[in-house]
């Protein structure tokens, strides 16, 4: 018995998964930065930060940017901090191949210890409010492994099923062929 097969499409097959997960890549980048300006604002509001900020310090400090993102000692002058609240609002994430680094971080030394304090939430009120949100919005969001590959192939197969002349009929007809065949 004589088996010819030719494998074709297979190149375009693979350049429209790369397309994928980089539009899935770029999603969850935008998505990262929407949530973390939303855990910004919380933080540094009345109702997310309960705590009496007598020098804007405290708040002032609240960053989502890696790249602002420091530690400041208690008498540091609120000019240097004003100056920097902008900057530290922006959502900057850290992306290294598959690892994302998104931060919510307090800059004064002691917003620790407001944090710690009874009913105190510095950062904690943001965390706890949207901690869900990341977790079912994340929850798969970017999960290759769920791919429809199988919708993929058939794609691929009809395009070239399609430059051989066949009609839809019988497009479809070799597709669910290839179903039964190999499990679809």
């Amino acid at each position: 018995m004589e088996i010819d097969a030719e494998l074709q499409g297979v190149e375009e097959c693979f350049q429209q998964m790369e397309r994928m997960v980089i539009a899935e890549e770029r999603a969850l980048e935008r998505v990262l930065k929407k949530i973390l300006e939303m855990m910004v604002k919380y933080a540094k509001s009345e109702e997310g930060g309960n705590y009496k900020d007598h020098t804007s310090n405290l708040r002032n400090s609240i960053s989502v940017n890696i790249e602002t993102m420091r530690e400041y000692p208690a008498d540091t002058d609120p000019q240097v901090l004003k100056a920097v609240a902008k900057a530290n609002e922006e959502p900057v994430i850290e992306i290294n191949g598959d690892d994302y680094t998104a931060v919510l971080s307090c800059g004064m030394e002691y917003g620790i210890w407001v944090e710690l304090a009874s009913g105190y939430r510095v950062l904690q009120g943001a965390i706890n409010r949207y901690e869900p949100l990341i977790e079912q919005y994340m929850a798969g969001y970017l999960a290759v492994e769920k791919l429809d590959l199988i919708h993929i192939a058939d794609i691929q197969y009809s395009k070239y099923l399609k430059s051989k002349g066949l009609s839809s009929d019988e497009i479809s007809a070799k597709i669910n062929q290839k179903h039964e065949e190999y499990g679809g």
